[in-house]
Order: C-alpha cells, then sequence, then structure tokens
C-alpha cells in the first residue's frame, strides 16, 4: 500500500488530519543546505519522497515537517517547518542533534533522523534519550498508523 492510500485511510480514521501540497525539488534541496552548513543531517531519501507527497503532515498527535512554515491564520496556529525546529536546537548549542534531523513530533517527543547509525528514532525532547527506534520510514509510518 503506497503512502497515498494510507492517508487516505487515516482521514476516514482521523478527521482532523492535515495533508499539504508536496515539496518540489528545489525547496528539499535548500532545506538540506541550510542543514549541512549546521552539521546537521540532511533529509534522507526516503523522507524526501513522502515530502514530494505531502510537505508536512499533521495526524494527531503526530506532526511531521516540511519545508515551508504554513501559517494557518483560521486557526491561530503556525506549522514550523524543519529548518526552523532544528535551528531552535543550535541556537541553544544542543550537542546532541548534531549528525541528526528533527523530521516531527508526537506529544512531548520528537521525531529524529539519526545520521550516524541510519535510523529513525522517538526521542524526548528533553534528554534525547531514544523510546523508539525504526529501521526506515516505512516502520516509522507503520507504527504511526497503529498508534493513532
Amino acid at each position: 500500500m503506497d503512502l497515498l492510500q494510507k492517508l487516505s485511510q487515516f482521514k476516514n480514521k482521523v478527521p482532523n488530519l492535515v495533508k499539504f501540497d508536496g515539496a518540489n525539488g528545489a525547496k528539499i534541496d535548500f532545506t538540506n543546505a541550510m542543514l549541512k552548513n549546521n552539521n546537521l543531517a540532511t533529509i534522507p531519501s526516503e523522507y524526501q519522497e513522502f515530502l514530494k507527497e505531502t510537505n508536512g503532515l499533521i495526524l494527531p498527535p503526530y506532526e511531521f515537517y516540511g519545508t515551508e512554515i504554513i501559517n494557518r491564520t483560521e486557526y491561530n496556529y503556525r506549522f514550523p517547518n524543519i529548518i526552523e525546529i532544528n535551528m531552535a536546537l543550535i541556537k541553544n548549542k544542543n550537542p546532541l542533534i548534531e549528525k541528526r534531523v528533527i523530521i516531527g513530533s508526537v506529544f512531548f517527543d520528537i521525531i529524529i533522523f539519526d545520521e550516524l547509525d541510519k535510523k529513525f528514532k522517538i526521542i524526548n525532547r528533553v534528554n534525547f534519550e531514544i523510546i523508539e527506534t525504526f529501521e526506515n520510514f516505512k516502520q516509522l509510518f507503520e507504527y504511526v498508523s497503529k498508534t493513532i
């Protein structure tokens, strides 16, 4: 089952799912350049493919960030992008984020891709303790589908 089919299943299960238009290659390349310039992991290819289908996703309680900040003025909400989320940790000089990139959040935890071992992880946002580890994005997304 491809991602778009999975998303349409979620729409029936989670009525407040928000999908965005897909990202283009230039926006992904710009985001990767910014991440790399700050010694962070770049967006892995399988997440790039996800972003081409939906440039971010709100699937409560999960949020997956894209390449653009999206102002949802009708809800008085600003959906951050990958650069903004990661730069906040860079400003705080948090060494735990080096060679990693935050791609999302769930409740009070964050979802990262760890370039050091090439795995996706859900980690505690305070102490960066690992909660769950996934071999690939597909495995992470399967986990999400079972926990919403």
